[in-house]
């Protein structure tokens, strides 16, 4: 019989943790299933697979890289200096400051340094979604915006000009958004090393280089073949959607149910566009229509608008589904990836119906 009061003492063995091998298998079945999918051959697995992964594996490692350097060497408190006004505006700490600087420079890896930070319990679960959602405000945008405008205003003048303008506002309502949520939501914020912060201090005597190696082994060891785990066989699953057509269903039947009073026939098309290409081939159709006399300014920046809305839940599953999985894990990647693009249209929406009733 086990004596009074050493229940609670009793330790129960943890099983082995099943997702190493369910994702090992779910790989090799894409990998199977790439052998018999429409059109497959070594070339597509070489420039569609083999590349990509490869690119954004290696972004991935310098990331890691990076927030050990950053850590390592003690510098996470000098980078988040720079947003350290503007983050205790939304009671976010010094760890969501150094991601949102990043973020400027790479979304990868600002949400590798957070993910970091919540796994080694420096925030918490919800700060650091709020703090993931912050960075899809103006970082995401600002980072975005060389390739947008070199896009749209060659192609759509004037009513690129306007379109820019306001995805700059939606932008800004998603930063204040979060940061009046986080005002409402999160407990004061502590600076870095701070009593009460749960903080790797440097170990007394230890040189930085030294710190900067351990670190490096363990991101790189664990946290690389983590994230590659996840996000192999979901790129594979991807390509293979592609392959069977999947998407072009997706987008027909989205197509087929367009509609808008506030556009003519010839906008929906824009919007189509949109959605069945890429952005480029929708201000292309946007520009054409409006330098013909089809379309006014502001009925086509209504339809780029509407085609950037309904065209984010395929591109979200074609191109960010790998990269939120492979970096937050599954449900925790699917959870971040529904409040970012749920987010993003609310703001537009938004920002749209503005525009509509005012011009």
């Amino acid at each position: 019989m086990t004596q009074p009061g050493k229940q609670n003492n009793v330790k129960h063995k943890k099983g082995p943790k099943l997702a190493p091998y369910v994702w090992t298998a779910i790989t090799f079945l894409s990998v199977g299933l790439l052998f018999i999918a429409p059109g497959v051959d070594w070339s597509l697995v070489a420039h569609r697979i083999a590349w990509p992964l490869s690119r954004l594996l290696i972004i991935m490692a310098f990331s890691l890289g990076l927030s050990a350097l950053v850590e390592g060497m003690g510098w996470s408190e000098i980078v988040a200096r720079l947003s350290r006004p503007l983050m205790h505006t939304g009671n976010f700490s010094d760890w969501s400051g150094t991601a949102f600087t990043t973020a400027f420079l790479s979304g990868v890896a600002a949400n590798t340094i957070l993910w970091n930070a919540y796994k080694e319990k420096k925030l918490n679960r919800r700060e650091m979604l709020l703090a993931i959602l912050l960075n899809l405000g103006l970082p995401s945008y600002t980072l975005h915006l060389p390739t947008t405008l070199a896009i749209i205003i060659p192609l759509v003048g004037t009513a690129g000009l306007i379109y820019i303008s306001l995805t700059l506002m939606a932008a800004l309502l998603r930063t204040v958004i979060v940061l009046i949520l986080g005002r409402l939501i999160l407990s004061s914020p502590k600076k870095m090393g701070e009593p009460g912060l749960e903080y790797q201090n440097k170990e007394e005597g230890e040189p930085g280089k030294e710190r900067v190696r351990k670190l490096l082994t363990q991101y790189l060891t664990g946290r690389l073949s983590q994230i590659a785990m996840y996000t192999v066989p979901i790129y594979i699953m991807v390509v293979l959607l592609q392959q069977w057509e999947f998407f072009e269903w997706l987008q027909d039947k989205s197509a087929s149910i367009i509609t808008i009073e506030a556009l003519p026939v010839e906008g929906i098309s824009v919007v189509v566009f949109s959605i069945v290409a890429e952005f480029t081939a929708g201000a292309a159709a946007a520009g054409a229509m409006m330098g013909a006399g089809v379309l006014t300014v502001k009925e086509t920046v209504l339809a780029l608008l509407f085609g950037s809305v309904i065209a984010t839940p395929v591109r979200a599953l074609r191109h960010q589904l790998p990269i939120y999985l492979g970096i937050f894990q599954p449900k925790m990647g699917t959870i971040i990836l529904m409040m970012g693009q749920t987010l993003r249209v609310i703001s537009v929406v938004i920002v749209g119906i503005i525009y509509f009733l005012m011009y």
